[in-house]
C-alpha cells in the first residue's frame, strides 16, 4: 500500500509557483519518494457536469485501489501559505487512510464483479443533468428522466466509495438497462429510503437553537443525504404531501443531494426558477448542480414533470 509519510523536510518559504510549476514539483517529489515501485501519471479526470479535475494517478502493482491526488485543491492550499511538502504529505496521508477504510469495508473480490447475481445486491442510482453530461454518458448505461439522466453505480461498504457502471459492464453481464433500473430501484427503496421533513425541521436538526419562523417548504432527500435528489423517482411522500395540502407541488432542485417542495402557485414559478439559477451559480459547487429547471408533481397524473419556462 502507498504510505502517507511526508516526503522530505519542511521547506523554507519560497516564491509562489504557477500551477504548472507546482504540478511539476509534485511529480518530481513523488518520483523521488516512490522510485520505480509506483507508476505515476497526470490525468484529466472527467467529473459530473462536464467538470474536469487534474490529478496525479498512483498505480502500484498488486493494489486494488489506486489513489488520485487532485491538484486543484492542493494548489489552493499552497497558495494559501502551506508548503508543497506539507500539502503533498497531507494528501498522501488522507488517501492512505481512505484506502484502508475501503479495504476494511470491501470484502468484494474483483472476480466477483463478473457475477451479476452478486453485483445486483449493491446496485444504486443517482440523477445527473442530461445536457451537461453528454460526454460522460457516452460510456455508461442511463435512463432519461425529464431533463435529467439516471446513472448506476456499485456501492462499496457504507458508501465510502463507488464503482461507476459502464457499458462494458452491461456487455459483460449480458443485461439490459431496464434490468439495471429495476434492480437498482428495488435496492433504493429498501436500502436508501426517502426522507422528507419541513425545512424548519432540517434547520433545527442542523442548528438546534434556531428560533425563527418555520418556512412552509419541505425537503426531500434520502436516508444517507447523498445523491438524495434521486428520491424523486420512488418517493411516495410527494403524493402524501400533495394530498395533505390539496395542491400540486413545485419541486426545486436545490442540489444533487436534495430537492425542495412548495405548493404550486403559477405566479411564483418564475421566481422559483430564478432562485434555483442564483443558488446554482453562487452557492453550489459546479459538480453539485442538478438543473436550472423546476418541476411539478401533478396529482392527477401522479407524476413529476418538467415545468418549461413560459
Amino acid at each position: 500500500m502507498i504510505t502517507g509519510e511526508k516526503p522530505g523536510e519542511p521547506g523554507r518559504k519560497e516564491e509562489a509557483m504557477e500551477f504548472k510549476d507546482f504540478e511539476r514539483k509534485m511529480m518530481a517529489m513523488l518520483r523521488e519518494k516512490f522510485g520505480d515501485s509506483v507508476e505515476i501519471s497526470v490525468q484529466e479526470i472527467l467529473k459530473v457536469n462536464g467538470i474536469t479535475r487534474r490529478g496525479i494517478l498512483l498505480k502500484q502493482e498488486g493494489e486494488r485501489f489506486n489513489p488520485v491526488l487532485y491538484l486543484d485543491g492542493a494548489y489552493e492550499r499552497y497558495q494559501a501559505g502551506e508548503t508543497v511538502e506539507d500539502v503533498l504529505g497531507q494528501m498522501l496521508e488522507d488517501n492512505d487512510s481512505q484506502i484502508r477504510e475501503m479495504e476494511t469495508a470491501w470484502d468484494f473480490q474483483p472476480e466477483q464483479f463478473r457475477d451479476y447475481s452478486h453485483v445486483k445486491e449493491h446496485l444504486r442510482f443517482r440523477l445527473v443533468n442530461y445536457g451537461k453530461n453528454t460526454e460522460l454518458l457516452r460510456d455508461m448505461p442511463y435512463v432519461r428522466w425529464n431533463d435529467l439522466a439516471v446513472i448506476f453505480y456499485y456501492e462499496i461498504g457504507d458508501g465510502q466509495a463507488q464503482v461507476q457502471i459502464s457499458n462494458r459492464h452491461l456487455t459483460l453481464w449480458e443485461k439490459t438497462v431496464e434490468t439495471l433500473y429495476q434492480d437498482a430501484m428495488e435496492n433504493m427503496k429498501n436500502s436508501v429510503p426517502d426522507e422528507m421533513l419541513p425545512l424548519g425541521g432540517l434547520i433545527r436538526r442542523k442548528a438546534p437553537l434556531w428560533m425563527g419562523e418555520e418556512p412552509s417548504i419541505h425537503v426531500l432527500t434520502n436516508s444517507t443525504g447523498r445523491h438524495g435528489a434521486a428520491a424523486m423517482l420512488y418517493s411516495g411522500k410527494i403524493r402524501e404531501l400533495a394530498e395533505s395540502t390539496g395542491t400540486d407541488l413545485v419541486i426545486l432542485p436545490s442540489s444533487l443531494h436534495e430537492v425542495l417542495l412548495v405548493p404550486d402557485r403559477e405566479e411564483m414559478r418564475q421566481t422559483y426558477r430564478e432562485t434555483v439559477g442564483v443558488v446554482n451559480r453562487t452557492v453550489l459547487e459546479p459538480e453539485e448542480v442538478l438543473s436550472d429547471n423546476i418541476y411539478r408533481y401533478n396529482r392527477e397524473k401522479d407524476a413529476v414533470e418538467l415545468l418549461e419556462a413560459a
